[in-house]
């Protein structure tokens, strides 16, 4: 246990940990299932799923070099702490993108799957169901441009042809910010309306507003101080067509 994280276990090395605010997470599940059982089952493949997701950018990070610290699963959905984020701008890209390819791929087996179940099989039709959309939605929901979410990655790094990295990251954290107000009036309006998941969308409207900004103070910290590097070097001269 490590400040509510607790150690499920590694994968590829790399540690996995649950967040102690997943057991809100499991009561929600439970409560808008109205059954134990499903929400369990609902809880467990988001977990899984949202684990799969964070793999998908730690693997492609890994294969440029760069090492993660460890995954953890939180009320908010999944975090892959890299120990340093690729600079170059398709390496950016394409680690970026990752989690989401990961979850429309198991969106796609959880609908095959669901295809293949005996119809009085209904616990594991729903299961299977559920899987599908729930990866369709967690793929689609990170692309959105939030930075520092995996869209607002994928938006800096393509704003990365045009300007230099702060800047670049300036525009992402402005956009970011932009879906984070609209997000928050959504969650609003469905905590005043009585909807459900209004709370989470207030908490991750916040998480952009605050982890957006100070990404973007590390990074014009970074670009004052720091050494550059020969793939700095070559990131920076080389023409931008050629650099995504």
């Amino acid at each position: 246990m490590l400040n509510g994280k607790y150690k499920l276990g590694e994968l590829f090395d790399i540690p996995i940990y649950v967040d102690a605010s997943c057991v809100f997470l499991l009561l929600m599940m439970v409560v808008n299932s109205g059954s134990l059982t499903y929400g369990a089952g609902a809880a467990l493949i988001l977990a899984i799923s949202i684990v799969a997701h964070e793999l998908g950018h730690a693997l492609t990070a890994a294969a440029f070099g760069y090492r993660t610290r460890d995954i953890t699963i939180s009320l908010l959905g999944g975090c892959a702490s890299l120990i340093a984020l690729p600079r170059k701008a398709w390496k950016e890209f394409l680690t970026a993108i990752a989690g989401p390819l990961v979850s429309f791929v198991l969106a796609g087996i959880g609908f095959l799957l669901f295809e293949t179940v005996p119809t009085h099989n209904r616990w594991l039709a729903s299961m299977f169901y559920y899987m599908g959309w729930m990866n369709v939605m967690l793929g689609a929901f990170n692309l959105l441009p939030g930075f520092p979410m995996d869209g607002g990655r994928i938006f800096r790094s393509v704003m990365r042809i045009f300007f230099n990295r702060e800047k670049a990251t300036l525009i992402a954290m402005w956009v970011g910010r932009a879906l984070a107000i609209v997000l928050g009036f959504s969650g609003l309006d469905a905590i005043l309306s009585g909807g459900s998941w209004g709370l989470v969308r207030l908490l991750i409207a916040y998480m952009i507003w605050r982890e957006g900004y100070r990404e973007y103070l590390a990074v014009r910290e970074e670009e004052r101080y720091r050494v550059w590097t020969q793939e700095d070097f070559e990131a920076r001269v080389s023409p931008p067509p050629y650099d995504l």
